[in-house]
Protein backbone atom coordinates (compact mmCIF):
# COMPACT_ATOMS: atom_id res chain seq x y z
CA UNK A 1 0.00 0.00 0.00
CA UNK A 2 1.31 3.21 -0.76
CA UNK A 3 2.07 6.12 1.52
CA UNK A 4 -0.38 8.42 0.06
CA UNK A 5 -3.47 5.94 -0.25
CA UNK A 6 -3.68 5.53 3.94
CA UNK A 7 -7.21 7.10 4.11
CA UNK A 8 -5.91 10.65 3.31
CA UNK A 9 -8.57 12.90 1.67
CA UNK A 10 -7.27 15.45 -0.88
CA UNK A 11 -7.63 19.13 0.41
CA UNK A 12 -10.47 20.12 -2.04
CA UNK A 13 -9.38 23.19 -4.58
CA UNK A 14 -10.03 26.85 -2.87
CA UNK A 15 -12.96 28.98 -3.99
CA UNK A 16 -12.69 32.46 -4.28
CA UNK A 17 -15.10 34.38 -2.06
CA UNK A 18 -18.02 35.81 -3.72
CA UNK A 19 -18.20 40.10 -3.88
CA UNK A 20 -20.89 39.48 -1.51
CA UNK A 21 -19.02 37.63 1.15
CA UNK A 22 -15.90 40.28 0.83
CA UNK A 23 -18.36 43.17 1.27
CA UNK A 24 -19.85 41.02 4.42
CA UNK A 25 -16.43 40.59 6.04
CA UNK A 26 -15.66 44.37 5.59
CA UNK A 27 -18.77 45.47 7.43
CA UNK A 28 -18.14 43.27 10.21
CA UNK A 29 -14.33 43.96 10.20
CA UNK A 30 -15.73 47.90 10.64
CA UNK A 31 -18.29 47.08 13.52
CA UNK A 32 -15.88 45.26 15.01
CA UNK A 33 -13.08 47.78 15.04
CA UNK A 34 -15.45 50.60 16.49
CA UNK A 35 -14.84 49.90 20.25
CA UNK A 36 -11.41 49.63 19.67
CA UNK A 37 -10.51 52.43 17.94
CA UNK A 38 -12.31 54.51 19.98
CA UNK A 39 -10.86 53.41 23.52
CA UNK A 40 -7.71 54.27 21.27
CA UNK A 41 -8.81 57.79 20.68
CA UNK A 42 -9.85 58.24 23.84
CA UNK A 43 -6.52 57.21 25.41
CA UNK A 44 -5.07 59.52 22.75
CA UNK A 45 -6.81 62.61 23.53
CA UNK A 46 -6.20 62.28 27.72
CA UNK A 47 -2.41 61.80 26.69
CA UNK A 48 -1.99 64.61 24.14
CA UNK A 49 -4.30 66.98 26.10
CA UNK A 50 -7.16 68.17 23.88
CA UNK A 51 -7.00 71.56 25.82
CA UNK A 52 -5.14 73.61 23.56
CA UNK A 53 -6.05 77.16 22.66
CA UNK A 54 -3.53 76.78 19.37
CA UNK A 55 -5.38 75.56 16.25
CA UNK A 56 -2.19 74.95 14.73
CA UNK A 57 -1.26 72.77 17.34
CA UNK A 58 -4.93 71.10 17.47
CA UNK A 59 -4.91 70.33 13.69
CA UNK A 60 -1.48 68.72 14.73
CA UNK A 61 -2.62 66.50 17.04
CA UNK A 62 -6.43 65.54 15.04
CA UNK A 63 -3.19 64.76 12.28
CA UNK A 64 -1.39 62.73 14.90
CA UNK A 65 -5.10 60.67 16.21
CA UNK A 66 -5.59 59.72 12.34
CA UNK A 67 -2.30 58.81 11.92
CA UNK A 68 -2.02 56.67 14.34
CA UNK A 69 -5.16 55.42 14.29
CA UNK A 70 -4.54 54.16 10.60
CA UNK A 71 -1.02 52.42 11.31
CA UNK A 72 -3.11 50.59 14.27
CA UNK A 73 -5.61 48.91 11.53
CA UNK A 74 -2.72 48.36 9.56
CA UNK A 75 -0.83 46.66 11.99
CA UNK A 76 -4.36 44.50 13.07
CA UNK A 77 -4.79 43.48 9.59
CA UNK A 78 -1.03 42.55 8.88
CA UNK A 79 -1.10 40.69 12.07
CA UNK A 80 -4.28 38.98 11.58
CA UNK A 81 -3.60 37.76 8.06
CA UNK A 82 0.21 36.73 8.09
CA UNK A 83 1.21 32.99 9.05
CA UNK A 84 -2.08 31.63 8.35
CA UNK A 85 -4.03 33.25 10.85
CA UNK A 86 -7.42 34.92 10.08
CA UNK A 87 -9.65 37.89 12.07
CA UNK A 88 -12.85 36.78 13.94
CA UNK A 89 -15.00 38.55 11.20
CA UNK A 90 -12.96 35.87 8.74
CA UNK A 91 -14.11 33.07 10.75
CA UNK A 92 -17.23 33.53 11.16
CA UNK A 93 -17.46 34.27 7.15
CA UNK A 94 -15.31 31.14 6.57
CA UNK A 95 -12.88 33.31 4.92
CA UNK A 96 -9.26 32.76 4.61
CA UNK A 97 -6.16 34.96 2.51
CA UNK A 98 -3.97 32.92 1.19
CA UNK A 99 -1.20 33.17 -1.13
CA UNK A 100 -1.96 33.65 -4.87
CA UNK A 101 0.63 31.21 -5.85
CA UNK A 102 1.22 28.61 -2.74
CA UNK A 103 -2.07 29.13 -1.64
CA UNK A 104 -0.23 29.16 1.74
CA UNK A 105 -0.28 32.09 4.73
CA UNK A 106 1.30 35.17 4.10
CA UNK A 107 4.51 36.65 5.09
CA UNK A 108 4.06 39.79 7.25
CA UNK A 109 5.44 42.07 4.24
CA UNK A 110 2.86 40.51 1.81
CA UNK A 111 -0.04 41.16 4.82
CA UNK A 112 1.09 44.41 5.58
CA UNK A 113 1.12 45.28 1.46
CA UNK A 114 -1.83 43.94 0.96
CA UNK A 115 -3.50 46.15 4.22
CA UNK A 116 -1.67 49.32 2.64
CA UNK A 117 -2.98 49.13 -0.71
CA UNK A 118 -6.28 47.28 0.70
CA UNK A 119 -7.21 50.57 2.11
CA UNK A 120 -6.88 53.12 -1.10
CA UNK A 121 -8.62 50.17 -2.61
CA UNK A 122 -11.34 50.75 -0.45
CA UNK A 123 -11.51 54.23 -0.27
CA UNK A 124 -11.61 54.43 -4.43
CA UNK A 125 -14.00 51.51 -4.54
CA UNK A 126 -11.71 49.72 -7.09
CA UNK A 127 -11.59 46.44 -4.78
CA UNK A 128 -16.02 46.49 -6.49
CA UNK A 129 -14.67 46.99 -9.80
CA UNK A 130 -11.87 44.47 -10.05
CA UNK A 131 -14.24 41.76 -7.84
CA UNK A 132 -17.51 42.24 -10.36
CA UNK A 133 -14.97 42.88 -13.67
CA UNK A 134 -12.39 39.70 -13.26
CA UNK A 135 -13.44 36.54 -13.46
CA UNK A 136 -12.07 35.40 -10.29
CA UNK A 137 -12.84 37.54 -8.20
CA UNK A 138 -9.97 39.03 -6.59
CA UNK A 139 -10.03 42.76 -5.65
CA UNK A 140 -7.06 45.31 -7.31
CA UNK A 141 -5.83 44.88 -3.10
CA UNK A 142 -5.36 41.09 -3.63
CA UNK A 143 -3.80 41.10 -7.68
CA UNK A 144 -1.41 43.88 -6.21
CA UNK A 145 -0.34 41.64 -2.90
CA UNK A 146 -0.27 37.98 -5.08
CA UNK A 147 -3.13 37.26 -2.70
CA UNK A 148 -6.35 35.52 -2.99
CA UNK A 149 -9.42 35.86 -0.71
CA UNK A 150 -10.88 32.39 -0.61
CA UNK A 151 -14.24 30.75 0.75
CA UNK A 152 -12.79 27.87 3.08
CA UNK A 153 -16.49 26.14 3.99
CA UNK A 154 -16.54 24.13 7.27
CA UNK A 155 -17.26 20.14 6.69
Amino acid sequence: MSGASHGAVAAPPLADATVWRRFMGMVYESILLVGPVLVYGFVYAVLTGQTDDSPEEASAKRLGLQLSVYALCLFYFAWGWSRGRVTLPMQTLALRVVDAQTGGGLSRSQALLRAAVGSLSLVTGLWLIFGLLRSDRQSFHDWIAGTRLVHTPRS
